[in-house]
């Protein structure tokens, strides 16, 4: 199959990577022949100008994989999924100290998603056979009827054109000029009614909708399941001003942040929101949004504020503002050894605000081990009012190393009426 990046020279090739495709071109599919990498054999090319094109890049890595895999090797593939899994992060993680530096997103993507047999972990190349729809799948000849891959087919391919679409259209805006006419009569009960309804999304082939609806989503999950928790929470705001936490916040909420004035329609005793994104990977030190007439009309008022730290820096700082709502969004508070370990001190902060909690996830273990991360930092059981899947996750799928095989941004909902006694 030939893509739309057909003979288009395309300069964000790196933003995905595929090993049954042409990492620079994302040709794939019969009648494209590729070739791998002679020094790491992990990353290939449809012709020799693309693998030059690409070299300055890709030659840093390609050294440390060989010099790692003079003691490491992936050929022991009679174990699990999850010991097979293990191996991948082992070796990312052997290829990250090598280099000096964590690898990049298209770099983890090469040592998750090797072409290898799904069922036995074959990786040789002439006994592999490729989706023909999802481009992210293999299986060997033994295995090729296998149905395992039946369920996330779609998604997988939902995400490989979401990505291709990414790739050639990385600077197009989304019209969001829908939003201004939403207003606090109306009702929508997930994100598939909320597109739908207001989405206006112009097209009759069911892929292209879909991946059209997964990217309004991106936009419209944080502040939708914001409100969707305050549904549950049956919270109504105690004073005009709304001031809304975003701990753990990064580049996910920054590219988001126009969808916030949504609040301002759905919450109509809201005259003034405020909200306030914490974290240090935030890159945004200001930004100014424009609201919608009605709005102005109404003398309502949106403000964004940043701030590069972490929670517990925030509190201590003269600039802090106390929240009405504190909320993280994939924050990630369940250990990770691939990181160093900060929420202690910042969930110990948030107790103190004595507000409604609210935390989303990638996935149901994530979930409960992040309520299980919590009790154990404030070293008691902490009741949370809901948790479970959250209706307004978004649409768009990410691929996962794991048996899930994708996850989605928000995909699972913790609501706390507040973590102190």
């Amino acid at each position: 199959m030939e893509l739309e990046t057909k003979n288009k020279i395309i300069d964000n090739y790196n933003v995905c990577f595929y090993a049954t495709m042409c990492h620079v071109c994302k040709r794939f599919g019969k009648g494209i022949c590729l070739k791998k990498c002679g020094g790491c054999r992990m990353i290939a090319y449809c012709n020799r100008q693309h693998q030059k094109q690409h070299w300055s890049e890709h030659k840093a890595l390609c050294r440390a994989i060989q010099n790692v895999l003079r003691d490491f090797t992936l050929e022991d593939r009679d174990v699990t999924l999850e010991e097979w899994n293990n191996k991948k992060l082992n070796l990312i993680l052997l290829v990250s100290l090598k280099l000096g530096r964590p690898l990049k997103v298209y770099e983890n993507e090469m040592f998750q998603f090797p072409r290898e047999c799904a069922v036995c972990h074959e990786q040789d190349d002439q006994l592999l056979e490729d989706c023909q729809n999802c481009a992210s799948i293999s299986f060997c000849k033994a295995h090729k009827d296998s149905i395992i891959h039946k369920e996330t087919c779609f998604p997988l391919e939902l995400c490989l054109r979401s990505n291709l679409l990414f790739i050639n259209e990385e600077n197009s805006t989304l019209d969001l000029h829908y939003l201004q006419h939403i207003s606090d009569t109306d009702t929508f009960q997930n994100m598939n009614d909320f597109i739908n309804a207001y989405g206006n999304i112009q097209t009759e082939m069911k892929m292209s909708y879909n991946i059209l609806a997964a990217k309004h989503s991106q936009y419209l999950t944080r502040p939708l399941t914001l409100f969707h928790a305050m549904q549950i929470l049956d919270y109504v705001p105690q004073r005009k001003d709304l001031v809304i936490h975003v701990v753990a916040a990064s580049y996910a909420e920054e590219t988001s942040l126009v969808t916030w004035e949504i609040l301002l329609h759905l919450i109509k005793t809201t005259m003034s929101l405020v909200v306030i994104l914490i974290g240090p990977e935030l890159k945004c030190k200001s930004s100014s949004l424009s609201i919608c007439d009605n709005c102005i009309l109404r003398k309502k008022k949106l403000s964004l504020e940043f701030h590069d730290v972490l929670y517990e820096d925030y509190v201590r700082n003269p600039l802090f503002i106390k929240p009405d709502l504190v909320v993280g969004f994939n924050a990630g508070i369940f250990e990770n050894i691939f990181s160093e370990e900060t929420w202690t001190p910042s969930i110990q902060m948030l107790e103190k605000q004595n507000c409604p909690f609210i935390l989303t996830c990638y996935m149901q273990k994530e979930l409960e081990e992040e309520i299980d991360r919590i009790n154990t930092i404030l070293d008691r059981k902490v009741d949370c009012l809901y948790s479970g899947k959250n209706p307004f996750a978004s649409l768009r799928p990410f691929r996962v190393l794991g048996p899930e095989q994708v996850f989605y941004q928000n995909h699972y909902l913790i609501i706390y009426r507040s973590l102190c006694l």
